[in-house]
C-alpha cells in the first residue's frame, strides 16, 4: 500500500484525534486510563496556532498517522533552533508497516525546509529504542527536578 503526506488543517480534526486514540490502544493501558490518555492528548482547534499538522494518508485518502511538530527549542542545553515532534500517532491497525519509521524521515525533511538544524522529541520511555534506532541520541539530564529524562535529539544538517 502506498502513503501519501499531507498537510493537515483544522477541517481534519476529528480525523486526527481517531487516529490517536486508536493507536494509544497499543498501549496497553486499563480502561479508566485508556479514556483519560485519550482525553489528554486529544488535539484541539487552537492546537493550530503553534503546531503543524502532517498525516500520512493511504490509498483511498483515509487518515492513517500523523504526525504533529513546532518550533521549540526551550528544552536544549543551548540555543538550537529546532523542531520538536510533539506527537507521532499510528493507527493501530496500521502499525508495524514502517510508517513510524516514514515520519522520521519527513520531520527531517520539515526541519531541513525550514532551516532548522535539530530535531527534538521527549518520548515515552517506551519509545527511547525507537527513536535511537533512528538516530536521535539522549540528552544528559544536568536539572533532576526541570529535565524530562527521555529528551532525544538528532542533527538534520
Amino acid at each position: 500500500m502506498s502513503y501519501r503526506l499531507t498537510h493537515e488543517t483544522p477541517d481534519a480534526l476529528e480525523a486526527i484525534n481517531q487516529v490517536l486514540a486508536s493507536s494509544i490502544t497499543a498501549w496497553q493501558l486499563s480502561d479508566r486510563l485508556y479514556r483519560l490518555s485519550v482525553n489528554a492528548y486529544r488535539y484541539r482547534h487552537s492546537d493550530w496556532i503553534d503546531h503543524q499538522f502532517y498525516g500520512l494518508r493511504d490509498e483511498n485518502n483515509t487518515l492513517v498517522a500523523i504526525l504533529v511538530v513546532n518550533e521549540d527549542g526551550s528544552d536544549l542545553p543551548d540555543d538550537h533552533r529546532c523542531l520538536q515532534i510533539q506527537g507521532l500517532f499510528i493507527r493501530s491497525e496500521d502499525q508495524r508497516r514502517q510508517l513510524g519509521s516514514r515520519l522520521i524521515h519527513e520531520t527531517v525533511q520539515v526541519a531541513l525546509n525550514q532551516s532548522l538544524e535539530i530535531v527534538l522529541v521527549k518520548a515515552h520511555e517506551s519509545a527511547v529504542s525507537f527513536f535511537e534506532h533512528h538516530g536521535f541520541h539522549r540528552i544528559p539530564i544536568t536539572d533532576e527536578v526541570r529535565d524530562y529524562p527521555y529528551r532525544l535529539v538528532r542533527s538534520v544538517i
